[in-house]
């Protein structure tokens, strides 16, 4: 077998919210919605995502860069 045909075995694709790589015991907080409050921007984004609104009230989402 080729390393081409095995790839995705285990093969761990960056974040599309964060980018970050991210194992099995990471998954919730990269897929799963937070229902964090009433920012439009990130209503339903994972945890690990960031809102970049300036006036973003959501404890787990608010922008801190």
């Amino acid at each position: 077998m080729t390393q081409s045909s095995v790839a995705g075995q285990g093969e761990v694709l960056p974040c599309s919210y964060c980018g970050e790589r991210y194992g099995p015991d990471e998954f919730a907080r990269h897929t799963e919605p937070v229902h964090c409050g009433p920012c439009i921007t990130c209503v339903d984004k994972p945890e690990c995502f960031s809102c970049r609104l300036m006036y973003c009230v959501c404890e787990v989402h608010r922008y801190r860069g």
